[in-house]
């Protein structure tokens, strides 16, 4: 007879685990740092308005209230040394870095009586251009500085005597020597094109280390001609409404230069053409003696006009 299967084999029994020591629970998990949010956005500040002297000064990336400070001490200082054989003893001298018609004049009025105030100068402004040193070459531009001691002068287009002329490294040697080797009693302010600035340092560096650059605003800005708008009208005792301010801030950085019409000559004209529209009204007449209030459609189309479109 068949033996009977045997019975299944029991699975093997694992010996008992030895025992574990008690262990801390795990750490709470850290959640990820919340990012941090962008920083607000920094709105544009306002153009700045510098005051000296009774002058308002429409400003560009330098603060003219602190360059006119800067020249005042410069000239005293200078005052004090004057009859020693030392650079020091020279009067100031800028390099005004703007487009023509930036607002050169005015803050050469400005420095003029910063000057004035400390007994360095004169108080008055003269001025020579580029193209009237030309004939005379470089000793005339030494005559030029010696003709006008005392005085503030204005020698517009400086960059273009350096850079442009046959003898323009003369130039500069004039410029640098009588400042720095001798001992010159003119302030002077050159002028020079924003593009020209380095081409201007490379070529004559001792130069333009010695004059205090000056960054005039650029009123090819729609901001920055609507706040020269601003200062020219309160100048004029012109106001100008809320609808008026729109038609500006809209329509201003749409002017187009012409000709010498450019600059703070062109805002100029588009807020005299304003007026001129508001007197032209029987109600504006009437009402001469008074400040004139300009309203939307004193502006009007103007931009367009000026800009011969």
């Amino acid at each position: 007879a068949p033996r009977p299967a045997a019975p299944p084999a029991a699975p093997p029994v694992a010996p008992p685990a030895a025992q574990q020591p008690d262990l801390p629970p795990p750490p709470v998990p850290v959640p990820e740092p919340v990012p941090p949010a962008p920083p607000a956005p920094v709105p544009d500040s306002a153009p700045q308005i510098a005051e000296a002297y009774g002058i308002r000064f429409l400003c560009g990336a330098d603060d003219i209230g602190r360059v006119v400070t800067e020249v005042r001490r410069r000239g005293k200082w200078a005052r004090r040394l004057r009859g020693q054989e030392v650079s020091s003893a020279s009067a100031p001298a800028l390099l005004l870095i703007g487009a023509p018609s930036s607002g050169q004049r005015r803050l050469a009025r400005m420095v003029a009586r910063a000057l004035a105030e400390v007994e360095a100068s004169s108080g008055e402004v003269r001025s020579v251009h580029a193209e009237d040193l030309r004939d005379a070459g470089p000793e005339g531009l030494r005559s030029a500085l010696e003709e006008h001691a005392g005085h503030v002068l204005l020698l517009d287009g400086l960059d273009g005597l350096i850079l442009d002329e046959a003898q323009g490294a003369a130039y500069a040697s004039v410029l640098y020597r009588t400042r720095l080797e001798g001992v010159n009693d003119t302030a002077l302010l050159g002028t020079c094109e924003p593009d020209r600035v380095g081409e201007l340092s490379a070529a004559s560096p001792e130069l333009v280390t010695d004059l205090r650059a000056v960054r005039l605003p650029d009123l090819a800005d729609g901001r920055a001609r609507s706040a020269l708008v601003g200062l020219l009208a309160e100048e004029r005792s012109l106001r100008l409404g809320s609808d008026a301010w729109a038609v500006v801030e809209r329509e201003a950085a749409t002017l187009r230069p012409r000709g010498r019409l450019t600059g703070a000559r062109l805002v100029e004209a588009y807020l005299d053409r304003a007026a001129t529209r508001h007197l032209g009204s029987a109600e504006a007449t009437q009402a001469i003696g008074s400040a004139l209030t300009l309203t939307a459609a004193d502006f009007e189309g103007l931009a367009a006009e000026l800009s011969g479109r």
